[in-house]
């Protein structure tokens, strides 16, 4: 092993990542929200003939809200995740350079 290699986080990398996540998960969550608003299919909006197709049109965009629901609440998490690290790293780095002897 040659050169200086870092070992090490760069935790304001860190934090620009969690904070993209949140972004990306408050998009998703705006769009279940938009599908979730605009429902087709329940009220006979599909036409007399076409009833079943349009519970089946429904029941899609029920699980479509959901599904990105939980994506939104998964990336959320992340997000979490990546910002309670950048305090652990954070309060890591304090403390070991507090107990390092100063010469």
């Amino acid at each position: 092993m040659g050169g200086s290699e870092m070992v090490g986080v760069r935790t304001g990398e860190l934090g620009a990542l969690g904070s993209d996540y949140r972004r990306s998960a408050d998009a998703v969550r705006g769009q279940a929200k938009r599908v979730g608003e605009h429902m087709f299919g329940e009220g006979g909006e599909a036409g007399r003939n076409d009833a079943q197709q349009g519970v089946a049109v429904h029941q899609g965009l029920q699980r479509i809200s959901a599904w990105l629901t939980n994506w939104s609440d998964a990336t959320t998490a992340t997000a979490d995740a990546l910002g309670a690290a950048v305090v652990v790293y954070s309060d890591t780095d304090r403390q070991r350079a507090a107990e390092t002897p100063k010469t």
